[in-house]
């Protein structure tokens, strides 16, 4: 991504970004501010190469929706996506999570005791049940799209990342 895509200071939706703190092959991610309700967010772009592929357009949009419907306590929640009708610019805007990547934690600290890991797991299992029952699933569930949060002494999840997410469509049976 070069020094023209760097949106720095940019506002979009009602949100000022502030900091690029991540990228991947298909977009980046910014820490940014929400003036009007005082709060911290981070706002998702399509790369501008990206931009002008329907297929990548379309995905990006599908991230947004399928996200958007997973209204859960453990899953990172959308606030806003839009298209910037001056350059065409896509973007989602999300929570900020306070935690730290699962695969990241677990390097740092060792294995999860027992007494922590059966309730972690089994509320992360119940956020991807949840998506189940919306028929969203997500197929990239890995430690790295998942955060870890320390409130009240206990571990929780939160999961993130449905870029690549697949809606059901209850109209198609079951593959052969």
């Amino acid at each position: 991504m070069g020094a023209s895509d760097d949106f720095i200071g940019r506002v979009v939706g009602g949100f000022v970004l502030r900091e690029r703190i991540g990228e991947g092959g298909f977009g980046a991610v910014y820490r940014c501010d929400q003036p009007l309700l005082g709060r911290q967010a981070v706002v998702k772009v399509l790369h501008r190469a990206l931009r002008a592929n329907e297929v990548m357009i379309q995905r990006f949009l599908r991230e947004a929706r399928l996200a958007s419907r997973l209204d859960h306590p453990y899953a990172a929640h959308v606030y806003a996506f839009g298209v910037e009708e001056s350059d065409g610019l896509l973007w989602i805007a999300m929570e900020l999570v306070d935690g730290v990547p699962l695969d990241r934690w677990l390097r740092d600290r060792g294995p999860m005791p027992l007494s922590d890991l059966v309730p972690f797991f089994e509320r992360l299992a119940e956020v991807v049940h949840t998506a189940h029952e919306r028929g969203i699933v997500h197929r990239d569930l890995k430690p790295s799209n998942v955060m870890v949060i320390e409130r009240a002494g206990r571990l929780l999840p939160k999961l993130l990342d449905l870029g690549i997410a697949k809606l059901i469509d209850d109209k198609v049976g079951p593959s052969a």
